[in-house]
């Protein structure tokens, strides 16, 4: 939510003045406008609260000086090599990347090639994409809209007539439907030292596919909830909802790892099939219904898995923040119904509370707390990679 702060556009609290002049609430200045080195040092401004700041017309520094003021930075450094290495498949796993050799020499070998929603929101397309990074598999990445805000190109369409996402080519063979994509890529893909993610016949693998039954009663419970008016009759869909997630984690304590499964150290098909649908009833249940999962003292099993989740770079990689999930879940699914009780939190999560007026607390809250590795890179990082993001897609702001 911080990060869509920044680049999105400014947020309800940050209030703009006559020409040349900006009044956001806490930020305050002198007389002329902050240098390059105000912007991207780090250096805290001085000066009454909300005095305006003052930009004559010709203080504003260009695109190629910001760009090269950006790159200057520690954060800025770490981001161009970050670039510089992606371009060639390699790397840490980006949103942007569109190519993973992983142990592949060149893309000649690579045999997968994802076809996944182009801003990310598919929870379908997480999971295929998920299983390919902790699989390891080389693939190509072709970013695709979906119908909800876009049209597909008519190649596409030519190769997958339905235009459903995510789909897959594996040595020239298309496929669609995120589980069996992933059971067909655990099979192909099965080498020694390769992850196995589907368990072998046996009591694990009947385990496995009862919890893939019990995912989709929470699905449905969530979905009864979230897209229907109020809690449900005398608060039946919050009741059957938290009943069910319940079980889910009843489910977890019942390993002895934080996976689902206990034949494998690394998240199997069960946690990814899991993981993008709860990490958008933890942003969704607490915008429209003032249900507080996280932190709530009541999942301990839930809370030790996504902490797992959330200690692996590919999973942050492809996670979202709860303003982007309550964003982009009408879209794909129909309007969520929103009661009193989830005002306080709704606020905080769009910015109406008053949560994005500046200086930005990029520390998490209450509401949505940071991933470790996530606040280990600090404010200024953060600040610096909104910047470097901005400069890169400044075309289109």
């Amino acid at each position: 939510g911080m990060l869509a702060a920044i680049i999105c556009g400014p947020p309800p609290a940050l209030r703009c003045g006559p020409p040349g002049v900006l009044r956001p609430p806490a930020l305050r200045s002198g007389r002329t406008a902050m240098g390059l080195s105000d912007l991207f040092g780090g250096k805290a401004a001085s000066g009454a609260s909300g005095a305006a700041v003052t930009l004559p017309a010709d203080s504003a520094p260009s695109w190629a000086d910001l760009k090269a003021a950006v790159a200057a930075t520690p954060a800025g450094e770490m981001l161009g090599e970050e670039r510089a290495l992606q371009a060639k498949g390699l790397g840490p796993p980006h949103t942007d990347a569109r190519l993973r050799l992983f142990g592949a020499k060149s893309e000649s070998e690579v045999r997968v090639t994802l076809f996944r929603d182009t801003a990310a929101w598919c929870p379908y397309c997480q999971k295929v994409w998920l299983l390919l990074e902790e699989k390891r598999i080389p693939y190509r990445l072709d970013k695709i809209n979906m119908r909800s805000y876009g049209d597909k190109p008519r190649w596409f369409l030519d190769k997958v007539p339905n235009g459903l996402l995510p789909a897959i080519e594996i040595d020239g063979n298309f496929m669609t439907d995120s589980l069996p994509i992933m059971q067909a890529l655990d099979q192909t893909f099965s080498g020694e030292g390769t992850p196995r993610m589907v368990p072998p016949p046996g009591p694990e693998r009947d385990r496995a596919s009862k919890l893939l039954g019990l995912e989709r009663e929470l699905f449905g419970a969530w979905c009864s909830l979230t897209f229907q008016p109020g809690k449900g009759l005398m608060d039946r869909n919050e009741r059957a909802f938290m009943a069910t997630l319940r079980r889910v984690d009843e489910a977890l304590g019942e390993s002895t790892g934080p996976w689902f499964l206990d034949s494998a150290d690394h998240p199997t098909l069960v946690d990814l099939q899991y993981v993008s649908h709860v990490e958008r009833m933890l942003a969704s249940a607490l915008y429209w219904k003032g249900i507080q999962i996280r932190g709530s003292g009541r999942f301990s099993n839930l809370e030790a898995w996504l902490a797992a989740f959330e200690e692996r770079p590919a999973y942050l990689a492809t996670k979202s923040d709860y303003y982007t999930h309550v964003m982009d879940i009408p879209p794909q699914y129909g309007p969520g119904f929103s009661v009193d009780e989830a005002r306080e939190a709704a606020a905080a999560i769009d910015g109406r509370g008053g949560s994005w007026s500046l200086p930005l607390d990029l520390q998490g809250s209450a509401f949505e707390p940071l991933a470790p590795l996530q606040a280990a890179l600090g404010d200024a990082a953060a600040r610096h990679e909104a910047a470097f993001e901005l400069v890169a897609n400044h075309a289109a702001v």
